[in-house]
Formats: C-alpha cells, structure tokens, sequence
C-alpha cells in the first residue's frame, strides 16, 4: 500500500498486553540462536500490529480503541502529520505502541531532487529531527519509520542513489539524536532492499510492505543476507495491480470473504517465519480510500469486516465465531445510465448466524492509482428505499463512479461490495 500524508513497560507476550509504563524506554534488536527478537525494556516483544492512520474518524470513531478491540499490541502511522501529541497520547490509553511513521517524498526531479544539498531535503531533515526531538521521550513510541516506498518510486537512478544517501545519513542523525528506539524503511515487497544494503546501512530494521508473497519476500531479504531482521510493514488483500479490471478500466475489487482469506494467509505465513521477522502491521483500521472508499479498511465506520473478525482471531482477541455478513451480488446495475435517471438494484445478502440485516446503498468518485491517504470522496446520490431493493437516481454530473452496497448485522459487522457506473 502506498500512502502519503503514513517502549513503555510491557509484558513479554504476542498480544496487546497492558501495564505501567514511563518514559525513557528502551527498545532494541537482539539475536540469539533462535533468531532476531525485538526487545523493549530487556523483554522480548513480537508485533501484532494495525496500520491506523488517524485516531479519530469523521464521526468521532475511535480508531485506537478499535486497534486494541482488534487484539494489536502496536498500531503504524506513515507522516507526522498523523503521528500527533493527541495520537499518542490515545495509543498510550489504549496500551499501543506506536510506529511512528515520518513520510518522506520520492524524487521526481522537478519539484522534489535530493541532488546537490537540495532545499527540499534541508526542509525535511529539520522537520523530521525537530519531530523526533519533540517525541522520543513519549511513551508510546516503539520505533521511527522514516520513508515508505520512496526509493521504488523514484525512477531515476542518479536520483535513487541520493535518495539513499540522503536518507542514511538523515538516520545517523536521528539515532544520535535518540539511540533509545530503532529506524525502520518500508520498501515495496522486497524490490528496495538491495538499495537498503548498498547505501542505507544505518537502518536497524528491514520493512517490506507485501500484498503479494511473504514467501518471494523473505527470499529476497535472505538472498541479500541482510544482518538484520525484517517487518512486513503493511499487509493485506491483493492489491489493484493485481486485480482484474472492468471495462472502464477500473480494478474489481474482491468481495470482503476473498479479502478475509488473503490475511489470514498472509499473518499465518508471517507468523511461522517469526525469528526472521518480528511481526506485522494488518493494513488498515481507518478511512483510507485509495482506489475506493472500501478497499483497504477492515472497518467500515465503527463496523467490523470480516478480515477484522479473522485478525481479531488470529491476535488472540476473540474466538471468531460471529463473523459478518455476506453480500453474495449486486444485482441490476448496469454498466451505462444516463445522467439522473433512475435505476433498480437489488443487494443480495444473508448473515452467517440467521441475524436480520439493514442495508444502504452509496456513491463516491473512482479514482485509482494516486499516491494519497484521502483520495476518493462521497458523491451524494438519492436512494429511494430502505431494504436489499432500492432506486437509485444516477449523478446529474457526467463521469465514472463506483456504487457501494452495504449489509449490516445488529451485532457491529458490516459487509460491502462495489462496481463502476458510467453515467453519461
């Protein structure tokens, strides 16, 4: 996943464990025969880990509590912008350890070059040193995550090498300036690392942000032999590149069971190679709408989807047998309306445990492919009725837009689908 604005005593345990804590923690990386440890306080701490890029949603949701709700014992920002006082503060509440994301932007050469002491870079590096000399007392935070997938997408080579070399001796600094918690890199899968190894060797802990293969993954991290442990940063469903598309060109996006299943792979294939990782951050808990309003989140509001009931398993937060509903088509919408006229669907549904279901029909924009936290929106669109069948009255405006179909039990799960419309 790619986002732009994105210890504490503890208990040796996999979960989210809550105890006293101060600050002026310390946090390392220790090896022993059995493998790499993340240690804070002298005790070993493997993460079970969500990616929450805001505390508060639009609704007053509380997405920190969610996080511990889930089972998390550590939650993941990617900026500094989200990564607040008040943020912190809350992780801290809810007895999270925070990755503190710190976002750094590729080169594209015009209005971003880390070439010859560019000013963008100065910038940078004072906010980011400014940001950790503010924080790095704090007791919430577990770790600095400076850059996600930066070097990947800077294309250029000679740009790529002083990305590197910008960005090892930005680490130098922050470990100097706090030697108490270890910086991490998200790379693409494995595709950065062999920069990591050549120009980045400051770094204490190898991040891979995998949508596709832990496996693939892992062997590009052991092939280089790295010396130091790796983290899957982000993991979750497959990703739009590896998603069929409709005929707007637009991804189709998986339905929420076939999104459950890829995390439980990916967290069960994470979990055996625990010794050459240290855990794991499910991506998302949130409001996110890259490529859609629903593609990332395993919530929907303060409603649980079912990669939220799998997880909440897998960390040991709940026995999954309630699980959420199932949306088995979206039936009747077709692939061309004209500009507000009326249209009849039907959303079929059923709940796995008998419960009664209500539903809800949206709109929003469809834009893809766009390196943003926020980057679709609601389109408001007039919905007459309330149940599996309703009208909708296409957009007045002309354009592509993605229909959302919403079913929820009376328990907090919920269970969406989408598809593209064009409305001419």
């Amino acid at each position: 996943m790619r986002v732009i604005a994105f210890f504490m005593v503890f208990a040796a345990c996999t979960a989210g464990c809550s105890t006293s804590r101060a600050s002026g923690n310390h946090v390392e990386v220790a090896k022993d025969k059995t493998g790499y440890h993340l240690m804070v306080n002298q005790k070993p701490f493997y993460i079970q880990g969500v990616g929450v890029g805001k505390a508060i949603g639009k609704n007053g949701e509380n997405y920190l509590a969610m996080a511990k709700e889930l089972g998390a014992n550590a939650v993941r920002t990617w900026g500094a912008d989200q990564g607040t006082q008040s943020y912190l503060d809350e992780a801290r509440k809810q007895g999270l350890w925070v990755d503190a994301g710190i976002w750094i932007n590729y080169a594209d050469g015009k209005t971003v070059t880390y070439l010859d002491g560019s000013k963008y870079g100065q910038e940078k590096e004072n906010e980011i040193l400014d940001y950790v000399k503010r924080f790095k007392d704090h007791p919430a935070i577990l770790s600095w995550n400076i850059g996600n997938e930066c070097i990947f997408f800077t294309k250029d080579p000679e740009e790529r090498e002083a990305l590197c070399k910008f960005l090892d001796q930005l680490v130098q600094k922050v470990k100097k300036l706090d030697p108490n918690h270890p910086v991490i890199y998200a790379s693409v899968n494995s595709l950065d690392l062999p920069y990591l190894k050549k120009y980045v060797p400051s770094i204490d802990i190898v991040g891979m942000n995998i949508y596709g293969s832990v496996i693939g993954s892992q062997s590009g991290w052991e092939a280089l032999d790295f010396g130091k442990p790796y983290v899957v940063t982000e993991f979750g469903p497959l990703g739009p590149w590896d998603l069929p598309k409709d005929t707007f060109g637009k991804m189709v996006e998986q339905d929420d069971r076939s999104k459950s299943q890829q995390y439980r792979n990916h967290w069960s294939l994470i979990k055996e190679r625990r010794g050459k990782n240290i855990g794991g951050f499910v991506f998302h808990i949130g409001e996110t709408s890259q490529e859609s309003m629903t593609m990332w989140n395993l919530n929907e509001g303060t409603n649980k989807k079912e990669s939220f009931v799998v997880m909440q398993k897998f960390y040991g937060a709940s026995n999954g047998k309630d699980h959420a509903p199932i949306i088995e088509a979206l039936n009747g919408l077709p692939e061309t309306i004209p500009a507000g006229k009326p249209v009849e669907i039907e959303l079929k549904a059923k709940d796995p445990e008998g419960a009664p279901l209500t539903y809800e029909f949206r709109a929003s924009t469809s834009t893809q492919d766009v390196l943003e936290y926020y980057v679709n929106v609601d389109v408001p669109i007039e919905v007459q009725g309330e149940g599996p069948k309703a009208t909708l009255i296409a957009p007045s405006k002309a354009g592509i837009y993605r229909i959302y179909g919403f079913a929820r039990d009376q328990t907090g799960h919920s269970a969406t689908c989408s598809r593209t419309v064009k409305v001419e």
